[in-house]
């Protein structure tokens, strides 16, 4: 298999696991109506953690003190965005937090020059230009007055954003699977201890809410974030970016079929040019976009 074969490999899988996450938005979201969102999010996360102790015990042993570092900082991260998120989804609308997440495509490229001095290729920013036209007309405009739900939602981003960044960065250094299981056991933690904080964590899942946690625990999480690790081993941070501003589009068509919402022409043609973003960005091997 070629090189140019080996990416678009890696690419179709980091489309997959969007899929997983935007295909799954309509249980998590009938999950969290009568579960806590943090008790939720703490045991997606622990279970995820114990999944990957039982299914990789052997690669425990690579977890020396950087590891544990580059796992510990991914973990934080990555549970920080689903805190911002979260919270700031109380504060403002699904529309105004769609479109802001989904800024992250923009940030990981600027990231990208700030700290590392890469930069992205024309066709990736003809890419991020597309996608963040359909993701712009996908949820319905941006938010023309920004409230202090916004300013989180845009922390998430930024959470996001870096998450990606840093796992380009730390992926090619470390074994994969310890460097999972490390950021998974920390966002088990962080989601522990905002439980408790928060008003106390519940062991009491009901049973409707259980079908949620396992299909998140092993596709949304443990699938999504090794494949993620293992892919950014050699796609860039920006492609991975562009590549998963899929979720919300695949997040609109379930919603439609299985959630009785309605699709709009907006929905197609924001999930259009989304999706013609990431053509734009395979028209040419990237050779420095590397991070």
């Amino acid at each position: 298999m070629t090189e140019r074969a080996r990416q678009l490999v890696m690419d179709f899988m980091l489309l997959l696991v969007t899929f997983f996450w935007g295909s799954t938005f309509i249980l998590v979201k009938n999950a969290v109506a009568v579960v806590d969102v943090y008790s939720f999010l703490t045991t997606r996360f622990g279970l995820a953690f114990l999944v990957m102790i039982i299914l990789f015990p052997r690669r425990l042993r690579r977890l020396d003190w950087s590891t544990l570092k580059a796992g510990a900082m991914l973990g934080i991260l990555l549970f920080a965005s689903f805190a911002f998120q979260t919270w700031g989804l109380t504060l403002t609308s699904a529309t105004n937090g769609a479109f802001i997440t989904g800024l992250n495509v923009v940030l990981v490229p600027i990231f990208s020059v700030v700290f590392f001095r890469r930069f992205p290729t024309p066709s990736v920013v003809l890419g991020i230009l597309a996608a963040s036209i359909g993701l712009y007309i996908l949820v319905g405009a941006a938010p023309s007055k920004w409230n202090f739900g916004d300013v989180l939602i845009f922390f998430c981003a930024v959470a996001v954003a870096l998450h990606i960044l840093l796992t380009g960065f730390y992926a090619p250094k470390f074994d994969v699977l310890a460097l999972v299981t490390c950021q998974l056991g920390v966002s088990a933690v962080l989601g522990l201890l905002l439980s408790i904080t928060s008003g106390g964590i519940t062991c009491n899942i009901p049973s409707e809410a259980w079908t949620a946690v396992i299909v998140t625990v092993l596709l949304c999480t443990v699938f999504a974030y090794i494949i993620q690790t293992y892919a950014q081993r050699t796609t860039p941070a920006a492609r991975a970016a562009l590549i998963f501003t899929g979720e919300p589009v695949f997040g609109v068509l379930f919603a439609h079929f299985f959630g009785n919402e309605p699709f709009l022409i907006s929905h197609l043609t924001g999930g259009g040019l989304i999706f013609l973003g990431m053509v734009i960005a395979e028209i040419r091997p990237m050779k420095t976009d590397t991070l």
